[in-house]
């Protein structure tokens, strides 16, 4: 089977434009119908689109962007998508960049994105440590707790709107399993939108 080479091309709101984007990417040799669109932050993980370009990808494929921070925010995130892509035997393009991971320019620049993408890991460890720390010395209790408190949902809520934070480091601080972090977030959510407006001071 022939190689391909895919597009992937984000934008964080329906306000922003594709031109730039979409135009450069067909420069790079990629057919308009293997670009996979997506508007969504970038600090968000679970992306349908991005999802999907990586599952399509096979040995020899090749996966464009048009710079590198249309695939992630966070360095350690976007290590894990260059491994991934490169598990499945594809290589990775980033135009504005000028990195393709085929090169020995490519691969010195993924391997320093490695080392910094360490450095990251072990500051959310250390940050994590540090939260525990806290929360032991203020008496908090870990362990699944038998109800979602006003104090749970805060925390998972402002967890989850850190892009460096991962749920399952979350869990792992706040002790909880992912149906309790979910549902914890849901009820942040549900909240906000409960929450009445208050009328401007006039």
């Amino acid at each position: 089977m022939a190689s391909r080479s895919y597009g992937y091309s984000r934008i964080s709101t329906s306000a922003q434009d594709w031109t730039l984007q979409l135009e450069a990417l067909e420069r790079a040799g990629v057919d308009d119908r293997d670009v996979f669109r997506e508007t969504a932050s970038g600090a968000k993980r679970d992306r349908d689109q991005l999802r999907r370009v990586l599952d399509l990808l096979r040995s020899g494929d090749r996966l464009v962007v048009y710079r590198l921070d249309r695939l992630a925010r966070s360095q350690l995130h976007l290590l894990q998508i260059i491994e991934e892509v490169e598990d499945r035997g594809a290589t990775l393009v980033s135009l504005k960049d000028n990195i393709d991971t085929t090169t020995a320019t490519g691969r010195m620049l993924i391997g320093m994105l490695a080392v910094l993408a360490e450095f990251e890991r072990n500051l959310i460890l250390e940050r994590s440590a540090a939260g525990r720390a806290v929360a032991k010395k203020n008496a908090v209790r870990f362990g699944r707790p038998p109800k979602l408190t006003t104090a749970l949902v805060r925390q998972v809520t402002l967890a989850h709107e850190d892009a460096s934070s991962t749920v399952a480091e979350t869990c792992q601080m706040l002790g909880i399993s992912r149906s309790s972090y979910y549902a914890a977030l849901r009820a942040g959510r549900q909240a906000l939108t409960d929450r009445p407006e208050v009328a401007p001071a006039v």
